[in-house]
């Protein structure tokens, strides 16, 4: 059982970490590199924008998904676990999370005029794995106190993303390429414990149910 400060600090530690704004901060600035100062806070103020209001359409309605396709969120606990622990091996490994963007959707995003939407915000940052994990919060949430944190936690997370954003020219130069690959890894390693306890919980309430139900 959670009290609603424990499951702030686990919502919105799950949804900073696999959000990752501190490690797409060089992804960032590759793709504003051709842009001017002014420019590139507006770009991260929309980024933050639009990725939060993708966040928290799939948390609101993430209820009517699952029953629309007849979807357990067990289930989803499960799948979802498993992206995201793909994902955290990536960044454990310093890989690029190939869930996130593919080189064709990088290069595609140069032929565009606004990049804030497309890839920086979706896929970049409010990809599957973060989709995944603000629709098993919501649906872990006891009560509307509960869901309202994972809300809080959503606005939260891409709020300090776009100030990270608006920051990356110095944050590179403090941590370079070194440092946020540091960071990365270890943002992985605490992703990689939360996507086991949504895959561990998930799979124990599915075994649960079986058993109360008479199967197996």
């Amino acid at each position: 059982m959670y009290t609603l400060y424990t499951f702030f600090l686990m919502a919105f530690t799950a949804l900073f970490v696999i959000v990752n704004p501190i490690g797409n901060v060089m992804v960032f600035l590759s793709l504003t590199e051709d842009k001017g100062f002014d420019e590139k806070k507006r770009i991260a103020k929309k980024t933050a924008i639009f990725g939060s209001l993708v966040l928290l359409i799939f948390a609101i309605f993430g209820d009517f998904i699952l029953s629309f396709f007849q979807i357990t969120v067990d289930s989803l606990r499960v799948i979802g676990g498993i992206l995201i622990l793909a994902i955290a091996m990536d960044m454990m490994y310093g890989r690029k999370p190939g869930a996130k963007h593919t080189p064709e959707e990088v290069k595609e995003s140069g032929e565009r005029e606004d990049i804030s939407f497309f890839p920086l915000a979706v896929p970049m940052l409010a990809g599957p794995g973060a989709i995944t994990t603000a629709i098993v919060l919501m649906k872990t949430a006891e009560s509307i106190p509960f869901k309202v944190i994972v809300l809080i936690s959503i606005i939260l997370t891409f709020f300090i993303t776009g100030i990270l954003f608006r920051m990356s020219g110095q944050i590179h130069r403090v941590l370079g390429v070194t440092g946020g690959m540091v960071i990365t890894r270890l943002m992985g390693l605490i992703l990689g414990a939360i996507a086991v306890q949504f895959i561990t919980k998930g799979l124990w309430e599915i075994f649960w149910a079986l058993q109360q139900s008479g199967v197996g």
